[in-house]
């Protein structure tokens, strides 16, 4: 009996069998694997990449631990921060707004024009009207309103404040209450002397130079009247000569002017000499203009009736302008602009006012039982002046025209000695009187003030002329 292996070494000697008959299929396998293995290795995910700056991150963040407590949070919350005025739209709109009262304003009409409800308009109004009492509104008076904008109502402003300063002296204003209704109020400003001058050169006529550089119209009048009886205006007025006037103006606590000016005293340069004015007030007696000597400027007839510019012809023989042949001109022919106001050379009492022939409107003046002067070519006559009348000296007693024989706006003046024309231009009048004894040392004093002020005082601005008043509330 042949023997037999044991059963252990047949396992193994089958396994080794089985191993070497399949190692090259698990070898070539295991080969595979690694290959595969390798290149997924490669081709796999890469990490990822920063956000960019405004862009979502895909990846999951890891989550953090919170920070560790610290003694800030244990405090109590601030109070929300105040909103900036770009944080959210506002709910109203405040403005100021100047407007003027125009022909046929009413203060009612006016808010109603800009969309202010019915029943702010009439209580504005009423209030309003219960402090002007009687008084009116004048034309291009201005209106200085304070107003809301809601934006609930965007065409129906609501007003908060109106003013309006009829007067420099006196303002009255209208404010809203917070319950809606309104209050009105007045206040008043106190009124006080202020000296100022007006200093400029002659550009035209002497008053019209004056109230361009912001002078009065009267006070220009005054200093006119005074030279008058000095200054031979067609002979030595010349335009670019200088002349200042010292003027006494009344003033509000904040700087309104509510009287324009008093004149004080004046100065004009003139090519060969220098003439001043100065008003005075003597102890038993009128106000009125004296020379710095203390003489007084007023001369028994002025030199010339008016402020004209220059002479269009002179007395004695010469060509008529119209009638074309020479004859006597038995005045003195003065140009000057339609409506310059013509003066009475002296006192005296109107013998003829109207339509005369060849002289237009005329005015003759009797002055005393020898002397008298006429006037003609006038445009109007003054007021009140008529046959039997009396006047005094520098008194308007017309107006510069063209009626009549004429061929353009002039004044002829005739100066008569017993009822013939002799020439106005080489008549003497006599000083009238001086200052003596206390009145002149006084003069003396304020002569030496105003002469100072003439030079130093401030300088007034140029003024607006006050428009014309009219019935508006």
């Amino acid at each position: 009996m042949t023997d037999s292996p044991p059963p252990s070494d047949r396992s193994e000697r089958a396994s080794g069998a089985v191993f070497a008959l399949f190692w090259p299929v698990l070898f070539a396998l295991a080969a595979v694997s690694l290959s595969v293995g390798g290149l997924l290795f490669l081709s796999g995910p890469t990490p990822p990449k920063a956000a960019k700056q405004g862009q979502p991150e895909l990846a999951i963040a890891e989550i953090e631990p919170p920070p560790s407590p610290t003694a800030r949070d244990f405090q109590p919350p601030a109070p929300p921060a105040a909103e900036t005025p770009d944080a959210e739209a506002p709910t109203s709109d405040r403005y100021d707004l100047a407007l003027q009262l125009e022909h046929g304003d009413t203060i009612e009409k006016m808010l109603g024009d800009m969309g202010v409800p019915d029943e702010d308009r009439k209580q504005i109004a009423g209030k309003l009207k219960a402090l002007l009492k009687k008084n009116k509104l004048a034309v291009g008076e201005t209106i200085t309103l304070s107003l809301q904008t809601l934006s609930d109502q965007p065409d129906a402003p609501r007003v908060l404040q109106l003013l309006v300063r009829p007067q420099p002296e006196r303002e009255y204003s209208i404010t809203r209450n917070q319950d809606g209704s309104y209050k009105g109020e007045e206040k008043t400003y106190k009124v006080g002397p202020r000296i100022v001058r007006v200093e400029t050169d002659i550009a035209g006529s002497l008053t019209q130079s004056g109230i361009k550089a912001g002078a009065p119209a009267a006070a220009m009048g005054e200093f006119i009247k005074a030279l008058s009886y000095d200054v031979d205006f067609q002979r030595e007025l010349k335009s670019g000569q200088h002349f200042t006037v010292l003027l006494e103006q009344l003033v509000t606590s904040d700087g309104r002017v509510t009287h324009p000016g008093r004149l004080l005293a004046g100065e004009l340069k003139l090519t060969k000499r220098t003439v001043t004015v100065i008003g005075f007030r003597p102890w038993a007696g009128a106000a009125q203009f004296y020379t710095p000597q203390g003489e007084s400027v007023v001369k028994s007839f002025l030199r010339t009736p008016m402020d004209a510019s220059h002479i269009t012809s002179r007395f004695g023989v010469r060509e008529h302008p119209i009638l074309g042949y020479s004859a006597m001109h038995t005045g003195v022919d003065f140009a000057a602009p339609m409506g310059t106001p013509i003066l009475a050379a002296g006192a005296g009492k109107v013998v003829t006012a109207g339509y005369t022939g060849g002289y237009g409107l005329f005015v003759q003046l009797s002055h005393t039982a020898d002397i008298g002067t006429a006037y003609g070519h006038m445009s109007r006559l003054g007021p009140g002046i008529k046959p039997g009348v009396s006047v005094r000296q520098g008194q308007v007693i017309g107006f510069v025209g063209s009626t009549g024989m004429s061929t353009g706006p002039h004044l002829h003046y005739e100066f008569r000695r017993g009822g013939k024309p002799v020439n106005p231009l080489a008549q003497k009048f006599a000083m009238r009187n001086a200052l003596s004894g206390k009145d002149l040392a006084n003069f003396q004093a304020l002569a030496r003030q105003y002469r100072i002020q003439l030079k130093n005082a401030p300088q007034v601005p140029q003024v607006a002329k006050k428009v014309s008043t009219m019935d508006n509330l």
